[in-house]
């Protein structure tokens, strides 16, 4: 249906890195998420609309790949880039959560509705906190290192709780 591909999408959006190179890039899941909207974006405008931004999100992460192999030195610069990037990832993850409840909401199953409406919600704290974590860091770059650690584990979890909700939505949004 498309769901699968969201899975993955959201799969390669989890920042694994070694040495500093991403073991899951970016780029690759948001190709991910456009082919998944592409498929589900018969079935609500929130998918149309999310389709629209994952492009950008794939220039973006291409952009992306170029600045880590000579990043400006530039905090201000790189903090407003990952803001956009932040912002269009909310959108674009906010009309993924939309669009099922609207699948769901038209078959009459209330509570996957409520709980993808739930998921963006947590989504919305992680990707939140992290922002703020950013605006800290240079002022109190010990308690960052800290929180930085804890939204690591967030972010791993909200990952993980949004392909269980895409692995759902596979199989209660069937025809």
């Amino acid at each position: 249906m498309g769901f699968v591909h969201l899975f993955w999408g959201f799969l390669f959006l989890i920042d694994i890195r070694i040495n500093q190179f991403d073991i899951l890039p970016d780029v690759i899941g948001y190709v991910l998420f456009f082919l998944g909207f592409v498929r589900l974006e018969r079935r609500s405008s929130h998918f149309r609309s999310a389709k629209t931004v994952s492009v950008t999100l794939i220039i973006l992460s291409v952009v992306t790949l170029i600045l880590e192999l000579s990043p400006p030195t530039s905090w201000l610069f790189m903090f407003l880039y990952q803001a956009v990037v932040f912002i269009l990832n909310l959108y674009m993850v906010f009309h993924i959560c939309y669009g099922i409840g609207d699948m769901a909401g038209r078959k009459g199953h209330r509570a996957f509705q409520n709980k993808a409406v739930q998921r963006w919600r947590w989504f919305l704290a992680v990707i939140a906190a992290t922002f703020v974590v950013m605006l800290i860091a240079p002022l109190v770059p010990g308690l960052a290192i800290v929180l930085a650690l804890a939204l690591m584990i967030a972010s791993v979890c909200i990952h993980v709780l949004m392909m269980l909700l895409m692995q759902e939505a596979e199989h209660v949004l069937r025809r």
